[in-house]
């Protein structure tokens, strides 16, 4: 069976997830050697010359750890070997990077290597001449490795107009949304285990009521998948615009889900929900990281996917054993889609003055086993401990450097590990994932190319931000801000785009 017809089974996205899934725990058993030999003249990728050292800017997301730069020192010592290159890293905080992502391609600042996916605006930076085009010659002299395991279907998600501008990841992952709670104060209250969106609201305004150590949560799941897209199993081409598919609907027809009375309903729920404190009154403008205050104990809920809540679920089962947490699937036997390949991956900044060297690098995080276990674990011994050849025990230091939580998923391989302390979790709701809910569809692997409509995209995002958001988290009355909404998008020019999407969506669906 080709890589392409495997592609078309879910069953075969969830197989490879059981080792995948937290998009970010990978690599081998040894600490990294402690001195670094001379550079070589040409590393091993074909005849690169590494004759000259050079320093890699590279920028992720997340919040800097108190041991990275140790972690990091040991990378460095090892890429410095290989390809005569160290990693110089910047982070842009979570709370800021739907600002600031966008924000250092139009400053044009000075970095080499960035992650990329979808929902960082990969399309729209690609078109918008943000990233070097990655050739296949580029590939078969400085990545070799990565030309030759990639799946050729990875490649084709990765084209805009007919050019590849990332290395997406080598594996599928479930990214699907769930909800994280503190169990012990569930317990505290009366309430019973989680079964509804429903019963979640409830547990917020619960803890509202009753317990003013705890904020009870930030408010909307990231582009609201939790309460609006899985509820109704629709998905979205572009996270940042409110065009979305029905997964039943083979056809690919794309509707501004804005004018829909599912939106409708959304909206008047979470309107609902602010006004019984559901959530924190600043959470449209809060700048926490949520996840973060989750594990302090400030939270009492955080929403994200499977692999994030389980690496936080471990973190804390250390710290604070007798916290009881969590996980629920809100959305119940909702259809959902696995995520494509370059739902994470690593691009290279047009500008970038070594972008051979680069692609090397990308090759190093990726198939070196020392570096790529350093970058999603730390140093063994001190921040984790291997379990055989698919597993990984946390150790104490392990909130010093959380595994795979130091962005780590841009090279994401077959190779990543689970957290042995919730392997078990991760193994039940993939397996029912994989049995119940998990489906394809003709679009789920289609980019958008926005360059004919880039002015309305640019548009819809300033609406989006200024008026959509009021109401994903109910400071505004829905039945003004619904309507205020869909004019705003109308005038920024929402059904233009709707049209271009759709011609280029119509194109794949027919095939």
């Amino acid at each position: 069976m080709s890589i392409k017809q495997i592609r078309k089974t879910p069953l075969f996205a969830a197989s490879v997830m059981l080792a995948s899934v937290i998009a970010g725990c990978s690599g081998k058993t040894e600490a990294p050697a402690q001195q670094a030999a001379p550079a070589p003249a040409a590393a091993q990728s074909g005849s690169a010359d590494t004759s000259k050292e050079v320093k890699l800017k590279m920028v992720l997301l997340g919040s800097k750890p108190a041991d990275f730069d140790a972690v990091y020192g040991e990378v460095n010592k090892i890429m410095k070997q290989k390809i005569n290159a160290t990693l110089d890293v910047s982070f842009i905080d979570w709370g800021d990077y739907q600002q600031k992502y966008p924000l250092i391609f139009a400053a044009n600042e000075d970095f080499d290597l960035v992650l990329s996916a979808p929902w960082l605006f990969y399309a729209q930076q690609a078109t918008k001449n943000g990233f070097y085009e990655i050739t296949e010659d580029m590939l078969k002299k400085y990545a070799p490795q990565t030309w030759e395991k990639e799946p050729k279907v990875a490649w084709d998600q990765a084209k805009i107009n007919g050019k590849v501008y990332m290395v997406p990841q080598n594996n599928f992952e479930y990214s699907y949304h769930l909800v994280s709670i503190r169990g012990d104060l569930r317990e505290k209250y009366g309430m019973q285990p989680l079964k509804t969106y429903a019963d979640y609201l409830n547990y917020l305004k619960t803890v509202a009521e009753k317990d003013k150590a705890f904020t009870p949560s930030l408010g909307a799941s990231e582009f609201n998948t939790i309460e609006l897209l899985q509820p109704n199993e629709w998905s979205y081409i572009v996270p940042q615009l409110p065009i979305a598919y029905n997964l039943n609907d083979k056809t690919g027809k794309l509707f501004n889900y804005t004018e829909t009375p599912e939106f409708e309903k959304f909206a008047a729920q979470m309107f609902e929900s602010a006004k019984s404190g559901a959530w924190a009154r600043d959470a449209l403008v809060s700048k926490i990281d949520k996840m973060q205050a989750f594990k302090d104990g400030k939270l009492a809920s955080v929403e994200w996917n499977l692999g994030t809540l389980t690496r936080a679920k471990s973190e804390i089962m250390l710290k604070n054993p007798d916290w009881k947490i969590e996980l629920y699937d809100l959305s119940g036997d909702k259809k959902r889609l696995s995520q494509p390949f370059i739902n994470n991956g690593m691009s290279i900044h047009a500008t970038s003055k070594n972008p051979e060297r680069a692609l090397m690098a990308i090759e190093l995080l990726r198939y070196d086993p020392q570096i790529h276990d350093l970058t999603n674990f730390g140093i063994a011994g001190k921040h984790y401990e291997p379990v055989g050849d698919k597993q990984f025990k946390p150790l104490a230091d392990s909130s010093k450097f959380p595994p795979a939580g130091v962005s780590p998923w841009g090279w994401n391989s077959l190779n990543e590990r689970l957290d042995s302390t919730v392997a078990k979790e991760i193994e039940e709701f993939t397996e029912t994932w994989k049995k119940n809910v998990t489906v394809n569809h003709p679009l789920e692997t289609f980019t958008f190319d926005d360059s004919k409509v880039k002015n309305e995209v640019a548009a819809v995002n300033n609406v989006m931000n200024a008026n959509g958001k009021p109401v994903f988290y109910g400071i505004i009355d829905p039945a003004k801000g619904v309507q205020d909404l869909k004019d705003k998008l109308k005038q920024a020019g929402i059904d233009k785009i709707i049209a271009e999407m759709q011609a280029q969506a119509d194109a794949i669906t027919k095939k």
